[in-house]
């Protein structure tokens, strides 16, 4: 009995597990029906939405011709584009480089170079230049200004490894003008100097009528007045933009 017993019960727990069994398959069926049957209705919801997109999308940036009352009422251009200064008697590039390098300009970098160079001097005394053969400072003028920015406009037509070698002698890389134009030190000397703005007008940073152009200001002033004087542009002007960023710490970049 008791075996007959067990082995009843083994059955009836084995009949139990199957119909279990069964139940459960029966239940993951109908569930995978159901969310296939859902995968499949979202998919065609992605599709016909990703179809209305892109038709949307191509009638959006489809071009059509400008008619009509779209059409923006651009005001008529009536400038004269050229040069607004009698040019027939020029002769070389020297007469329209004069045009926007003035006297004026020439008079503010030989004033304010030898201010600064005199200031400098009163507080250190001579040059700090050790060199035995470094010239004294002898105040510039309009003509000498004029040769030095001749021979750094020069400098970007012509170029050496280093700035002594404008002026060297060697016969394979010698540049002979530079010596004949103006010597090697006193470039040196006016380019130590050479300074655009009067240091004892700088005003402090947190006054209201602060500067950050003052150290080119007067220069600046004096290429504006310049450029409006001499030249009408055209109509349609294109500024130039970087392409890769800056990184440098000037704020009006």
């Amino acid at each position: 009995m008791p075996w007959k017993y067990l082995a009843q019960m083994e059955i009836e727990n084995v009949m139990k597990d199957l119909d279990a069994e069964n139940y459960d398959d029966s239940d993951s069926e109908c569930e995978d029906e159901l969310e296939n049957s859902i995968l499949e209705d979202n998919s065609e919801v992605d599709l016909d939405t990703s179809t209305n997109f892109i038709e949307n999308l191509e009638s959006l940036f489809s071009w059509k011709d400008v008619e009509g009352s779209e059409a923006k009422n651009v005001l008529p251009f009536l400038g004269k584009v050229g040069l607004k200064v009698d040019s027939s008697n020029y002769k070389n590039e020297y007469d329209f480089f004069k045009l926007l390098f003035t006297d004026e300009i020439l008079s503010v970098l030989v004033e304010e170079t030898n201010r600064y160079a005199s200031d400098i001097l009163n507080i250190h005394g001579e040059t700090s230049d050790k060199r035995k053969h470094a010239p004294a400072w002898k105040p510039t003028d309009n003509n000498e200004i004029l040769k030095f920015l001749g021979l750094v406009l020069l400098m970007g037509h012509i170029e050496k490894d280093s700035l002594q070698d404008y002026w060297t002698v060697n016969d394979l890389i010698e540049t002979p003008v530079f010596r004949k134009v103006m010597p090697r030190d006193r470039f040196l000397i006016i380019l130590k100097f050479l300074h655009f703005s009067d240091n004892s007008l700088k005003e402090c940073r947190d006054s209201p009528t602060y500067d950050r152009l003052w150290k080119i200001r007067k220069i600046f002033e004096c290429f504006k007045r310049a450029f409006k004087e001499v030249y009408d542009p055209t109509e349609n002007l294109s500024l130039d933009g970087v392409i890769i960023k800056f990184k440098g710490r000037v704020i009006f970049k």
